[in-house]
């Protein structure tokens, strides 16, 4: 005889058998002394290699049940896979599966009784019994075998769902009239049948996707009233109305559009400059300055745009716009705010520009001549020195020359309050550059000696301030009265200066050049 091990949650009880219990059912025949509890228990059914341990409910009306599985408050994860299945999860005490390799061996070495016990959202308890449950083997993958004849008392706790729904506590449904928005209904404290997924509500039934009115499929979904489709080329729209698609096989982009997605739908889009739905499309008047943006296309946000001047219309350029301080609709010519930006440079580049509009920058000498002979432009020169105070000053009229004319500046009348109009002794002077000398110097180059390019006097003037001469063989000669490109440093007069005799004309530490359109 075997000594085996009746175990009822801590407790254990020896006895005397040949075999291990098979079921619950067994130990309370085998093991007398366990008085009926439900518990944890060993077993050992037919064909199965070891003893395992198992939960038996004592408590229902006939004893003896060996229970397969257990959820009572989604404490264990039962979203597993085959492995986990096949072996058991969980814990007795609690929530657990037995594993599908226990179950096979339990329920083929006798005729079974299934009971599924279940207890609802309104804590009504029912249940539901099959007289004859058992399961294949994985060769067969555990499929079920039988089940029999069903009974219980479920039917009056229990909705049966019709074909294609299923059961469930969601509030939201879809249907086939409005398939991208979710229903909200109000709220089922049980649960209420739902369309399953692919599955849409039409009238009382449940049609599959492609049988709604406004299936396209293309997209494998179905449109809204009132929305379209394109397909991937553009050359075909369909229209959802009184869910029924209307095709549109005419759809076709215009020359001046392109077949692209925004905003997660695809259509035909005009291209840059031009407006209009895509089918067809308008040139747009390009905008020739920062001010027709603002005022035109009622852009108030500073920052980078693209302008179109006159010579300009094909390609354009980039420049920074200031549509949020005095008026609006500032075209930004200079920028300086910091040494990052090397201005010490040839004729080339003060030619063509350098650097981004959005930083630090000097536009291009060929850019601001065909900007300022367009129109009527004011000038406005904005500076700060290194205590923080602020300077400006403005001009009525300003535009400069070709690279022919040598970029000559042209500046009309002057108010500000720099105290001096220092920018008035540069008008009528060419632009002058290090390895291009336009000014009046004999001797030297006083875009060399200043470490700046700018419009310096074509013609001698007297000495006047340290910031702004220099010495040759013992003589001074007065060199500018103004210079905004020289090294950012503010000690002597190879730096940034404004001259002002009430100011601290050396210590500038920020300048801002920028035009806009007179009146």
């Amino acid at each position: 005889m075997k000594c085996s091990v009746c175990m009822i949650r801590s407790s254990y009880f020896l006895f005397q058998s040949t075999e291990y219990p098979k079921d619950c059912q067994e130990i309370i025949s085998t093991c007398s002394n366990t008085l009926n509890e439900s518990g944890v228990y060993e077993i050992k059914p037919d064909g199965f290699p070891e003893p395992f341990e198992v939960y038996c409910d004592n408590d229902l009306g006939s004893d003896g049940w060996t229970v397969v599985q257990r959820r009572t408050n989604g404490f264990i994860n039962f979203n597993r896979n085959w492995d986990d299945y096949k072996h058991g999860f969980g814990f007795l005490a609690s929530e657990f599966w037995l594993g599908n390799e226990k179950i096979a061996h339990l329920t083929n070495q006798k005729k079974y009784q299934l009971r599924m016990d279940f207890t609802n959202a309104l804590g009504h308890s029912y249940h539901v019994t099959f007289d004859d449950f058992r399961i294949a083997d994985e060769w067969s993958q555990y499929y079920i075998q039988g089940l029999g004849d069903e009974g219980g008392n479920a039917d009056s706790f229990i909705e049966w769902c019709p074909l294609n729904m299923s059961f469930s506590n969601s509030t939201c449904e879809r249907r086939c009239t409005e398939p991208n928005t979710c229903i909200t209904l109000a709220s089922v404290e049980s649960g209420r049948c739902i369309c399953t997924d692919g599955y849409m509500i039409q009238g009382e039934d449940c049609l599959p996707q492609s049988q709604c009115g406004c299936f396209v499929q293309e997209k494998g979904s179905v449109l809204n009233d009132g929305e379209s489709f394109v397909n991937s080329d553009c050359t075909s729209r369909v229209n959802c109305s009184d869910n029924r698609l209307i095709h549109e096989d005419d759809y076709q982009c215009s020359d001046d559009a392109m077949c692209q997605e925004r905003d997660g739908l695809r259509r035909c889009i005009c291209n840059n400059r031009f407006e209009g739905d895509g089918i067809t499309c308008i040139r747009k008047e390009p905008r020739k300055d920062c001010y027709e943006i603002y005022i035109t296309d009622g852009v108030h946000t500073d920052g980078v745009y693209t302008i179109y001047p006159t010579g300009w219309e094909d390609s354009g350029f980039q420049v920074y716009c200031e549509m949020s301080t005095d008026g609006g609709g500032w075209t930004v010519l200079q920028r300086r705010s910091s040494g990052s930006v090397n201005f010490y440079r040839g004729w080339n580049e003060y030619r063509d520009g350098f650097e981004s509009p959005s930083g630090d920058h000097w536009l291009g000498n060929d850019k601001i001549h065909d900007l300022s002979v367009q129109k009527t432009y004011q000038l406005k020169v904005d500076m700060t020195d290194s205590a923080g105070s602020q300077y400006y000053a403005l001009y009525s009229t300003f535009s400069i020359g070709d690279e022919d004319d040598k970029y000559t500046l042209s500046l009309g009348s002057f108010s500000g309050n720099t105290g001096y109009n220092s920018m008035n002794w540069n008008n009528g002077d060419p632009f002058s550059t290090p390895d291009r000398d336009n000014d009046a110097r004999m001797v030297s180059t006083v875009a060399e000696k200043l470490r700046g390019a700018w419009w310096y006097p074509s013609r001698y003037y007297y000495p006047a301030n340290y910031c702004y001469y220099f010495s040759e063989s013992g003589s001074y000669y007065f060199c500018s009265y103004s210079s905004l490109n020289g090294d950012y440093q503010y000690s002597d007069y190879r730096g940034i200066f404004w001259y002002n005799p009430s100011m601290s004309h050396c210590g500038i530490t920020d300048t801002n050049m920028r035009i806009r359109p007179v009146g």
